[in-house]
């Protein structure tokens, strides 16, 4: 597998739109072409190596045998694996906002913290962040019916608020807690969040949220016990207020309605 590694010297406080960094452009491309891709810098547009130092193997290869590798603080670095189809992508740090946007293959390996937007409309692939993700995770913008469509997302730390708005498709898992609306407006896809969630599934109407404890919106009705996994939670069907068919299950000794 050809290895591209992209490391970023220093901390930028001004922010990079990095979408043309996914295996999709960067394979067909020589290290020193790779170089020559512009990229926005706050208002002005730079060639990556002003920015970022590249090295790798030099020869062009498939995507799907491409691994790119990403270094420093990229926090204000922007869009990282955007509309990705298939390769690895692993960054070593923290990634900036809207990383894995429109993604539809291949894998995205974030082993810091993600800003808001992580996997935005996402449709396929996979992505796995060892930290923290901000806001919106899953989620779909200001005006779309639809967020994330398929594929999957695995959050090892926290997720901010609206985890998986308008969620259609695909899977999220949350092992810590989740912010406020997780699940909002859900229209089929899995969420799974293995600590706390606060007010999950708002104008739900079907799919599943599971949660190890959760606030639940009084327009829920609880349909009694189920076992999940060797463990107990209450079942709730949701929204009422959308005439929502959606599930949500949460263990014992959650703080109820």
């Amino acid at each position: 597998m050809r290895t591209i590694t992209i490391k970023l010297p220093e901390h930028r406080g001004v922010p990079v739109e990095a979408e043309r960094i996914s295996a999709d452009v960067l394979a067909g491309l020589t290290i020193k072409e790779i170089s020559e891709i512009e990229v926005w810098h706050g208002n002005r547009r730079l060639p990556l190596s002003k920015i970022f130092l590249i090295s790798g193997d030099p020869d062009p290869d498939k995507p799907e045998e491409t691994r790119i590798v990403l270094e420093g603080d990229l926090s204000k670095v922007k869009r990282l694996g955007e509309g990705m189809s298939s390769g690895v992508m692993e960054i070593i740090g923290d990634a900036g906002m809207h990383a894995g946007n429109s993604m539809r293959g291949g894998m995205l390996h974030i082993k810091g913290d993600a800003g808001d937007w992580l996997g935005r409309e996402m449709r396929g692939g996979r992505i796995i962040v060892e930290g923290n993700a901000g806001n919106y995770a899953g989620a779909g913008y200001r005006g779309e019916r639809c967020g994330m469509r398929g594929g999957e997302i695995v959050i090892k730390g926290n997720a901010g608020a609206f985890l998986g708005e308008h969620l259609c498709g695909g899977s999220i898992e949350v092992m810590g807690d989740a912010g406020d609306f997780p699940g909002c407006a859900n229209q089929g896809g899995v969420i799974r969040i293995h600590g706390h969630a606060h007010l999950p599934g708002a104008e739900m109407v079907k799919g599943s949220i599971t949660a190890g404890s959760a606030h639940v919106l009084p327009s829920f009705a609880c349909e009694g016990t189920v076992e999940l996994g060797g463990l107990t939670y209450k079942k709730y069907i949701g929204d009422l207020v959308e005439n929502g068919k959606g599930e949500l299950y949460v263990a014992s000794g959650q703080i109820g309605k």
